[in-house]
């Protein structure tokens, strides 16, 4: 019994403690702090888009309650907040540029501490539109181009075709023959620029006429530049023998100088000569009103001294060329002497050394980073030897493309190519390219070419490689053994990172039809197979067969030369 009575009273004893009133403290209902984006933010990428919804204080939502939620403009995916956080997230994807979004979150659907309900949420933002200017293009025919890539974009897709190197429209031509249509752009490449300068004659880029042949047949033009640099450093200039001092103005070929036994020169100046020292020719006085300037070193017959060193295309700011002598040049030089000529410049001295670049016709240059001691990070820097050839080369691009400024030729500009792939020297880093794009667009810009539309490759990935949108008009894209998916999937990527510009796929080849391309998504501004070439082993390679190319011109929404417009 006396058990049964103390385990009641216990028992009473926690029963009535229950009647005990605890005092809960009251929490304010959530304030909203800020949001992401900003309230009529415009310029919002657009595709997926990630919305924060900051409040001052930790809140809590419930899965169930999304339909709660209204946002217009696009699709809401999800909402919620994520462990003990103060922010809501909520996932909306936006295909549509220049879309207006509201997001509506009633009250009470997002809850504080002790179930407060928080105020209702308004939040309006405008997605990213194409911009409508370009960045330095102000000539009348570049700004109705842009304006014409800008009013197919996404709705058509023009086709393009990459001249071979040396400077034509023969793949164009066989396109044509495949399918009886013409690509409405042909891109052509100043690859061969450094033995251009060199004295070698393979490619005349003075020579336009491919170039203004295919733009006046309503044909777009683009332009690029595998920038070959030299592999060394330039050694000082060694001078070990003056073959002929003096001035003469070399107004026309007419005016030469003849170093030779016929004319009673004494040739014995060369036996000292030794095969591969260079005759070097010093020059002045370039005749700016002339607008270029061409020398020549010749052999007594008046024929090429060296095998494809030709003509030589002066820069404005060149004090010398030269060329190198083979053993059988020499031997011609010492037996008959030799020839200078040339056009719109004075000749000075010729003299036998090492000149103070050394120009190897066909060898000292190159693309390729292992190649060469060449730093693309002293490209911008003064005084180093890097920036003398990058200043020069530039300057010698900047002649060439005033020749397609002369005859009114927009050109869609596309330098530093695949740059993040770091397979070419000026992929160094992100901040040599930026400084070296960013440089060439001013320098460009200062030499009055108001011609060019910029395009800048991405690699994907490599948004801190990006020069900015101030210099960069459209954003390229080089794609090779891929199928249609994953140039879709590519296209999607590039355009939501970049939705203010227009997308092109600029290099491609051995990918997916345009057919399968276009459907899976891939709305290209224009695509644009690389010419074909040769494997290690001497096969050939087809970057784009002619089942691909009758594909693509059969479709509707692929523009071919014939329906480009006059850009009058």
């Amino acid at each position: 019994m006396k058990c049964a009575f103390l385990l009641a009273a216990i028992l009473s004893f926690t029963a009535c403690d229950t009647d005990v009133e605890h005092d809960i403290p009251e929490v304010e209902a959530p304030v909203l702090v800020s949001t992401t984006p900003e309230a009529n933010a415009a310029k919002v990428k657009r595709g997926e888009i990630t919305i924060e919804v900051k409040y001052d204080k930790n809140v809590f939502f419930a899965t169930k309650d999304l339909e709660k939620i209204s946002f217009t403009g696009g699709t809401l995916i999800s909402a919620d907040v994520y462990g003990s956080s103060n922010v809501l997230t909520l996932n909306v994807e936006v295909p549509g540029r220049e879309t207006l979004c509201t997001l509506s979150i009633p009250e009470g659907v997002v809850l504080g501490p002790n179930n407060m309900p928080a105020p209702a949420v308004s939040l309006q933002f405008t997605t990213v539109a194409l911009d409508k200017t370009p960045v330095a293009a102000i000539s009348a025919k570049a700004v109705k181009l842009y304006d014409y890539l800008l009013a197919n974009y996404e709705k058509k897709v023009l086709s393009g075709m990459m001249a071979k190197e040396s400077w034509n429209t023969d793949m164009a031509e066989r396109v044509y023959e495949w399918t009886g249509k013409y690509p409405a752009l042909n891109t052509f490449d100043y690859g061969h620029l450094a033995w251009s300068l060199a004295g070698a004659d393979w490619i005349n880029y003075g020579d336009i006429t491919p170039v203004k042949d295919w733009a006046d047949n309503h044909g777009i033009v683009s332009c690029m530049w595998h920038w070959n640099v030299p592999k060394f450093a330039p050694v000082e200039e060694s001078i070990a023998a003056t073959v002929w001092e003096g001035e003469i103005v070399t107004g026309n070929w007419a005016e030469s100088i003849d170093i030779r036994k016929s004319e009673g020169f004494d040739t014995s100046v060369f036996d000292n000569t030794k095969a591969g020292d260079y005759i070097i020719v010093k020059v002045k006085d370039l005749d700016a009103a002339a607008g270029w300037w061409q020398g020549s070193v010749k052999n007594a017959s008046w024929t090429d001294l060296v095998a494809g060193s030709g003509v030589v295309e002066l820069t404005s700011t060149q004090t010398s060329y030269a060329i190198r002598l083979t053993e059988e040049a020499l031997n011609e030089v010492k037996e008959n002497g030799l020839v200078i000529s040339g056009c719109n410049h004075t000749v000075t001295g010729v003299y036998i050394g090492t000149p103070a670049t050394v120009y190897d016709l066909g060898t000292d240059y190159t693309y390729k980073p292992d190649e060469t001691t060449f730093d693309a990070a002293n490209a911008t820097v003064e005084g180093t030897w890097e920036n003398k050839v990058f200043t020069s080369d530039m300057a010698a691009v900047a002649g060439y493309l005033k020749l397609l400024k002369d005859a009114d030729i927009p050109v869609l500009w596309r330098p530093f190519h695949e740059v993040a792939g770091k397979w070419f020297w000026w992929g160094k880093d992100a901040a040599s390219h930026k400084a070296m794009w960013i440089a060439m667009f001013n320098y460009f810009k200062a030499q009055g070419l108001d011609n060019l539309i910029w395009v800048w490759t991405t690699e994907t990935g490599d948004d801190d490689w990006y020069p900015g949108d101030q210099y960069v008009d459209i954003i390229g894209r080089d794609i090779y053994s891929k199928d249609a998916e994953t140039c879709a999937s590519q296209y999607a990527a590039i355009s939501a990172t970049y939705g203010n510009k227009i997308v092109a796929l600029s290099e491609c080849g051995t990918v997916g039809k345009i057919s399968e391309q276009w459907v899976a998504g891939a709305c290209w501004s224009w695509f644009m197979p690389w010419y074909d070439g040769e494997g290690e082993d001497g096969s050939p390679i087809v970057h784009a067969d002619e089942v691909w190319w009758k594909d693509a011109m059969e479709q509707s929404y692929v523009i071919t030369r014939d329906e480009v417009p006059s850009m009058e």
